[in-house]
């Protein structure tokens, strides 16, 4: 029985050319599409999300924080295959209402050579709600580039609890539920996030990861499409999947939760006068921006195609005028719960 395969081979040339191969040896049929290279111009591309968190209070294996720091690179042709690099020559800064430097960042040494390109702040600016910032970005022999946002007001977390399955947990990995209510702001449009992770009694990081999951043993048949999720950390740096970013949309005005098993490592006491355990949860409930919550669906779908050529396209979403990538804006609502 013959069998047909389609291959796809980038070209210069400027009609695209079909060519039909048979391999009567193989008894199969290979064709080779030669599609044409689109035009390019490079531009600034870059990533960054500004927020009210205390990038000072935390260590330098602080997950949330990593998520947050800002990456500079350039678009690169359809066709390059070459691996793509960050940037650490560009020039980035955050302006207020009034056209003043709120903001300035300095780029990191790179802790391996696949680390080039991500920026940290020297100013420690914090997002207020309701005040407009513009990022301006520029790299040598590149369009200056920049983006404008409205920071949102942060969720009313009502409550949150966390109750323990001392059945299925044990001294490493403590397994339970997670129950989280949230009240709508009705005045709006709003954009959710919600993530955890624990803590020990200094508010560090009681181990390197830190992040509470979702349980899937416990969670057997799954969510309900357009349900809030909790989402992973690592996600907002597009480790994977994970990442679930939800619209008021059905319950304007409204309350809503997050109800979900949940499993996190609970830390190590190497000796008994040096332990350090996980002893508080905290629950973050966060506000994006209206163009923060595209980036994030519009990324999770481009995910889903899974790299198939025959996937409907999943262009991601940019607000970055002269770019391409996301000036988010982020307000946390913080719920600490006593383990």
């Amino acid at each position: 029985m013959a069998m047909s395969f389609l291959a796809f081979r980038p070209t210069t040339m400027k009609k695209p050319a079909l060519t039909l191969l048979l391999s009567l040896g193989l008894g199969a049929c290979e064709t080779v599409i030669d599609l044409p290279e689109p035009p390019h111009t490079p531009r600034v591309a870059l990533q960054f999300s500004l927020s009210n968190y205390a990038y000072t209070a935390q260590n330098d294996n602080d997950e949330l924080a990593r998520t947050r720091k800002l990456f500079v690179s350039n678009s690169q042709r359809v066709f390059d295959l070459s691996e793509l690099s960050g940037r650490s020559d560009a020039t980035v800064v955050i302006l207020d209402e009034a056209g003043t430097v709120v903001e300035q960042f300095r780029a990191l040494p790179p802790r391996s050579p696949g680390d080039v390109g991500y920026y940290e702040q020297t100013k420690q600016l914090k997002g207020e709600p309701g005040r407009t910032y513009t990022l301006r970005a520029s790299l040598p022999g590149f369009e200056t580039v920049e983006s404008t946002l409205t920071m949102p007001k942060p969720a009313v977390i009502e409550s949150a609890t966390f109750t323990k399955n001392a059945a299925q947990s044990n001294e490493y990995e403590v397994r339970g539920k997670l129950n989280v209510s949230i009240a709508d702001d009705p005045g709006a449009n709003n954009y959710y996030l919600a993530f955890a992770r624990v803590v020990n009694e200094q508010n560090q990081q009681a181990t390197t990861w830190s992040q509470v999951q979702v349980d899937e043993e416990d969670n057997e048949f799954g969510v309900e499409v357009g349900q809030f999720q909790l989402s992973n950390i690592g996600g907002l740096q597009g480790y994977g999947y994970g990442l679930y970013p939800y619209a008021d949309t059905n319950v304007n005005g409204k309350r809503f939760s997050l109800n979900t098993g949940v499993r996190y490592y609970a830390g190590y006491c190497p000796q008994p006068t040096n332990c350090n355990r996980a002893t508080y949860m905290e629950v973050f409930v966060t506000s994006l921006t209206a163009d923060t919550y595209n980036f994030y669906l519009s990324r999770q779908r481009y995910n889903d195609t899974e790299n198939n050529p025959f996937a409907e396209p999943a262009p991601l979403a940019s607000n970055i005028k002269g770019g391409y990538g996301l000036f988010g804006g982020m307000m946390d609502a913080v719920y600490r719960i006593k383990l």
